[in-house]
């Protein structure tokens, strides 16, 4: 367990991912809503209130996108705005160009875990502390995420100071619905999905919110409001 410092200040990772495994689409992204740790009630008691207004229970998510909730999903974007605090980071990968076989030892886990740590490592910042919260995920291999979290404290030694890492339920914590809400929001369009015209209305309204054309583009490495970048590794 690492101690915390009282002069640290403290900021909350809710991390998902989509398109993994099991979908035709090409890209896959994974990514994580952040917020600073003393603002976290308040956040969350913001989410519950919108949600209880609009009628929205239990669960919130991309794949819940509907009519007749289309209010409640639209006010999740002024919410995110709004809360200066919140800030969404995603990377976007062609599943298509990995190879697993050369660089991951045949271990498609393993290389999803090294894309994971590329979406985090890359967001921390010295002289902060963090707590990173994943959305449960059954792997093949155990400690998948403990091992994660041991690699990036050494990475990060005398840097950036991570708290903790540790698997959620995303029923309970609204923070990792609203990077699922974001994230399947970037894929859909990554992947030049067109079936919904409330999902494209969706995206479109996210993008010119937070400055940019479109979703299916490459932020420079400092924004930091909403930032998505696109994996080429290997």
């Amino acid at each position: 367990m690492v101690t915390e410092r009282k002069d640290l200040q403290h900021i909350n990772i809710y991390c998902d991912e989509s398109r993994q495994t099991n979908s035709d689409d090409a890209y896959m992204v994974i990514g994580a809503m952040s917020c600073h740790r003393d603002k976290k009630a308040d956040i969350f008691r913001n989410i519950n209130t919108l949600k209880k207004e609009h009628r929205v229970w239990p669960e919130f998510g991309w794949k819940k996108i509907s009519e007749n909730r289309k209010a409640f999903y639209m006010s999740m974007i002024d919410l995110f705005l709004f809360e200066s605090s919140l800030a969404f980071r995603c990377i976007v990968v062609d599943r298509t160009t990995l190879d697993h076989d050369t660089y991951n030892f045949g271990n498609e886990e393993l290389g999803f875990y090294k894309i994971y740590y590329q979406m985090l490592i890359h967001w921390l910042k010295p002289g902060l502390a963090y707590s990173i919260y994943c959305d449960t995920k059954l792997n093949k291999t155990r400690g998948r995420f403990v091992d994660l979290r041991d690699i990036m404290r050494r990475k990060l030694s005398g840097k950036a100071r991570i708290m903790s890492l540790e698997q959620v339920t995303s029923s309970n914590q609204p923070l990792v619905q609203l990077a699922d809400l974001f994230i399947g929001a970037v894929g859909y369009i990554w992947n030049g999905r067109k079936e919904s015209e409330l999902k494209i209305k969706f995206c479109n309204k996210l993008a010119t919110k937070v400055g940019l054309s479109g979703l299916n583009v490459t932020t420079k490495l400092s924004e930091e409001k909403f930032n998505i970048f696109n994996f080429t590794g290997r």
